[in-house]
């Protein structure tokens, strides 16, 4: 379950920052890219992408699980509206932070039963 979520989700992180570079800090569907939330995305793509490849279950594992945590996170500072300043500097906005939470949610799950699948094994 953790390979597929980092393949996957690593995946559609890559098209989106590579996507939100195309637009040049335009709106699409609500979402405004900027440099600073680009990068991020296509990092923790490219990092997923690996670890969804990496032949060790452990490395899609710990993506799930860190990724899940950093984005359920971002999430509930973004429905929090806390701190201001980086809200601000991410551009978050309430539909951002429903991605982010079911994102990081997923990301939780696959990373937490993937440890449950590999402890029993």
């Amino acid at each position: 379950m953790a390979k597929t979520y980092a393949t996957v989700v690593g995946a559609i992180l890559v098209v989106l920052g590579l996507l939100g570079f195309a637009m040049s800090n335009k709106d699409l569907m609500g979402l405004h890219f900027s440099t600073l939330h680009n990068t991020i995305h296509l990092a923790t793509g490219l990092l997923g992408v690996w670890a969804g490849y990496a032949k060790s279950p452990i490395d899609a594992r710990l993506y799930a699980q860190l990724s899940g945590v950093m984005y359920t996170l971002v999430a509930i500072m973004g429905f929090a509206h806390a701190p201001a300043s980086i809200c601000d500097m991410l551009m978050l906005n309430p539909l951002y932070n429903v991605i982010h939470l079911v994102v990081g949610l997923l990301g939780l799950a696959a990373g937490f039963v993937a440890t449950k699948q590999v402890a029993t094994a």
